[in-house]
C-alpha cells in the first residue's frame, strides 16, 4: 500500500536569537537589506559594515535588471540616498552584464548634485581606481539634470 502525506525533512534555519526562519532567495535578501537599512549604521543584530558587505555580495548574485530595479525603487519610492548608490557601486564591482546598466541606473539614482561626489567617494572607498566608462556616462547624464542654481546651492555643503 502507498503512503500519503509523508513529512519531508528540510534543513532548519534560525534567526540570530534562535527563532525559526525561512530561507529567502538572493533577490529578496537584497531587497530587504537595501530597503531596511541605513547604510553603515549598526543595528541591534548586525554591524553596519557587514550590511554593506552583504549588499555588495548579493548584487553580484542577482540579475543586473533586478539590482537596478531595487536601486531605483530605493531612491524613488523609499527616498534612500546612500543605499541605492552603494547598489550601483556593487554593480560596477560585479562587472560583466551588471556594468551595462550602471550608466542609466546611476543617472536615475542621482537626484541631487551632492550625490555625484558621494557616489565617487563610495566608488573609491576601497582605493582609487579609474572610472569605468558606464560610470562616466551615468555621471555625465546626471550632471545635465542640474542648473546653475542647484549646483551652487549644493557646492557649499
Amino acid at each position: 500500500m502507498s503512503r500519503v502525506n509523508v513529512a519531508m525533512k528540510r534543513p532548519e534555519i534560525f534567526t540570530h536569537e534562535g527563532g525559526k526562519a525561512s530561507k529567502a532567495n538572493p533577490v529578496e535578501q537584497l531587497r530587504r537589506s537595501v530597503l531596511a537599512c541605513m547604510l553603515w549604521e549598526s543595528g541591534f543584530y548586525e554591524e553596519g559594515k557587514d550590511v554593506a558587505k552583504r549588499i555588495e555580495e548579493l548584487v553580484a548574485q542577482v540579475r543586473p535588471e533586478e539590482a537596478a530595479a531595487i536601486a531605483r525603487l530605493a531612491r524613488s519610492d523609499y527616498k534612500l540616498r546612500h543605499a541605492p548608490l552603494w547598489v550601483v557601486v556593487g554593480m560596477c564591482r560585479a562587472g560583466g552584464e551588471h556594468r551595462k546598466l550602471v550608466g542609466e541606473t546611476l543617472s536615475f539614482v542621482i537626484q541631487r548634485p551632492d550625490e555625484m561626489s558621494e557616489f565617487l567617494a563610495l566608488y573609491w572607498s576601497k582605493g582609487k581606481v579609474p572610472l569605468a566608462k558606464q560610470v562616466k556616462k551615468g555621471l555625465a547624464a546626471a550632471f545635465t539634470k542640474f542648473d546653475e542654481y542647484s549646483l551652487a546651492k549644493w557646492a557649499d555643503r
